[in-house]
């Protein structure tokens, strides 16, 4: 099947009432290209104020994640990244008239360990942020091959510190049809994505998912339909309005998975729905939930990135699958759903055996819908 990332249906169609978080789910794309200009001062101030809300409702450290606006400093990490060969990977940053950066900044023991806490969480909230942004009509991209050293150094941050990942952001520079390196990733790399049946399951794994026929008009989005107010919708916890049908929500949820960025776009994910009452009981009891799910979706990362990636000696499946479950979790609030959403302290083991899950793939989170 054909790898796009053109909408597997016409989503909103399926609400009597505007359900606009695709709008933002599909704009958003990795840019290369940036716009000069400045930033203003509102625009700033409500970008760290959604980064505060976005680490708060995540459960991340406020120092996690870090927007960077000072000129001077972003001149200085945008010199300083690409430093040494596995930052030239990122060359075009040199000719980039960038406005800031967001850093992932975590303890290295974290991220080097065999299974980071604290790392999931802060990727959550980077991704609630991107989104921010290019809702509000930034561009954004993802850089993992950067030069620790030179990061540290250029925020004053200790050795015992990591940066798995920085996001430039800026005015993005109107896609033009050309023979260069931004268009040709762009039509070659960065609009593919796997079908749902490649990346999607039912209960287990070994059953692949099968798009279920759906009624047009058949439920009301949420009134909130902004990345602010869901996250604070999020944050408050709100019960689920009740008439979203779940084959609808829990293929939505897939679809804004499907559609999330990954390393490399390599999409070495896979996401499995427990909806089975016994099976489902024993999920969120691997969670530490009570039972008030009525569905869940499991995340699976592969481990196994590759000779480039390895080198990189960063846990990327522990990046990518927290940016799906924050379009995900994001989704389900645009239906009025709440959602109770696992990536720390979760029983792999168990999760893991209920879903059929073997290596190279594990699970990294569970998002139960209430």
């Amino acid at each position: 099947m054909e790898q796009t990332k053109t909408a597997t249906r016409d989503y909103p169609s399926f609400s009597d009432t505007p359900w606009g978080l695709w709008e933002t789910l599909y704009a958003r794309r990795s840019h290369r290209k940036y716009l000069p200009g400045e930033i203003d001062a509102p625009l700033v101030k409500q970008l760290r104020e959604t980064a505060r809300l976005a680490v708060a409702v995540r459960g991340s450290a406020e120092e996690s994640l870090i927007v960077v606006d000072d000129a001077a400093l972003v001149t200085r990490i945008k010199q300083r990244l690409h430093k040494g060969m596995q930052g030239k990977i990122n060359l075009w940053l040199n000719r980039s008239p960038l406005r800031g950066f967001l850093v992932l900044a975590l303890p290295r023991e974290d991220v080097r360990s065999e299974r980071p806490q604290m790392l999931p969480l802060a990727s959550v909230a980077a991704e609630d942020v991107v989104l921010w942004l290019t809702e509000a009509g930034m561009g954004t991209c993802w850089l993992g091959g950067i030069n620790q050293r030179e990061i540290r150094e250029a925020l004053g941050l200790g050795k015992d510190m990591f940066v798995p990942a920085v996001i430039p952001f800026g005015r993005p520079k109107a896609q033009v049809k050309a023979r260069d390196m931004d268009h040709m990733m762009y039509r070659r790399i960065s609009r593919k994505r796997k079908p749902l049946v490649e990346i999607a399951y039912l209960e287990s794994v070994d059953r692949h998912y099968a798009e279920p026929q759906l009624a047009r008009g058949s439920f009301a989005a949420s009134s909130t339909q902004d990345i602010g107010g869901l996250l604070q919708q999020l944050k408050e916890k709100r019960e689920s309005s009740g008439d979203t049908p779940l084959d609808l929500a829990v293929d939505a949820c897939f679809e804004a998975a499907r559609i999330a960025p990954s390393a490399g776009n390599a999409q070495k994910w896979h996401f499995v729905a427990v909806s089975e009452g016994d099976a489902l009981g024993k999920l969120a009891q691997a969670c530490g939930v009570e039972n008030a799910w009525r569905t869940a979706i499991v995340g699976a990362g592969d481990v196994e990135m590759g000779f480039l990636y390895e080198k990189m000696e960063k846990p990327f499946w522990m990046i990518d699958l927290p940016i799906a479950f924050s379009q995900m979790s994001l989704m389900a609030a645009s239906m009025d759903l709440a959602v109770d959403l696992g990536l720390r302290g979760i029983d792999e083991k168990a999760v893991n055996a209920l879903t059929g899950l073997r290596p190279p793939l594990r699970a990294v989170g569970v998002m139960g819908i209430r």
